[in-house]
């Protein structure tokens, strides 16, 4: 398959080898959770990836996983997940509110909250100071093509992919105006493939337990944009040319993807359905290369 002419990269991938292994998350706010538990039970399994990648919330996850890949690494991300409220995602105040109706913003919430978080994330300065290559998916305002970022400023890279639509104004970053990684590629399985993965486990993010309509604003644009994203992941993953393995998920209580009040049980359920899905797959590989 050829990929698309604006698929961009801010530089040259880190040599991967003849047999590389990504580790792909998905996006998807507080429902991006269960990946805690799905990239432990990987790791106690033996596999250990040449590179990850994700969108959005999973981003935050690949790049802190990438950083420190040990016991010690996940139990400090796991603690920043349990940790987790909405007032430290999206804080929306009567201020907020106002200054998003004059459109001053660009988004119903200051990026100051996102930010904070981002910065007491386990994640070196730069993308390219991580243990295991990583790389991070955002979304072109301008032509709505993904740009997969390797290097830079890991914050402001991880605070556009974050950039949901709406919620956070778009991130200026190369010059370029950049939100949600999600909006084009919410399962980047071909973008791993396009910096040489041969084979790609994909860490899902929860679904909606509900099938109802949610009601408020960002609840129901996070729905209606999830199945529009759905039918894309579908097709992206469709048109894979290597073995994709999709890990199971849980199914979430959660009624946004600000709503964390679900996230414990989501990293244990994670661990639990990927570890018990490895175990009846004998004959996976089990290191990267």
């Amino acid at each position: 398959m050829v990929l698309p002419d604006n698929l961009r990269h801010f530089r040259k991938a880190r040599g991967p080898r003849a047999r590389s292994v990504a580790f792909v998350f998905q996006g998807g706010g507080s429902l991006a959770a269960p990946q805690v538990g799905m990239v432990r039970a990987l790791a106690a399994a033996g596999l250990r990836p040449d590179l990850v990648i994700g969108s959005s919330a999973g981003a935050l996850n690949a790049v802190a996983f990438a950083s420190d890949p040990t016991q010690a690494g996940l139990d400090a991300l796991e603690a920043v997940w349990r940790s987790l409220a909405r007032r430290q995602v999206a804080p929306f105040s009567a201020r907020s509110l106002l200054a998003a109706a004059a459109g001053r913003d660009g988004g119903l919430v200051s990026q100051s909250a996102l930010r904070a978080l981002i910065t007491g994330l386990p994640v070196p300065r730069t993308l390219d100071g991580t243990t295991i290559a990583a790389y991070v998916v955002a979304t072109e305002l301008a032509s709505g093509a993904p740009l997969v970022i390797s290097d830079g400023e890991t914050v402001p890279a991880l605070m556009a992919s974050c950039a949901f639509p709406g919620l956070y104004a778009p991130v200026e970053l190369g010059g370029r105006r950049l939100v949600d990684g999600g909006v084009s590629a919410d399962v980047p399985v071909l973008q791993a493939e396009s910096l040489g993965a041969s084979v790609t486990y994909v860490l899902p993010a929860a679904a909606y337990a509900t099938p109802l309509l949610p009601s408020g604003p960002i609840p129901l644009a996070s729905r209606a944009l999830g199945q529009v994203l759905a039918a894309v992941a579908r097709r992206d993953l469709a048109a894979a040319r290597g073995p994709v393995h999709v890990l199971p998920a849980p199914d979430s209580a959660a009624h946004s993807p600000v709503d964390f009040h679900d996230t414990a049980r989501l990293i244990d359920e994670g661990y639990r359905l990927a570890a018990g899905w490895l175990a009846g797959q004998p004959l996976l590989d089990r290191v990267g290369g």
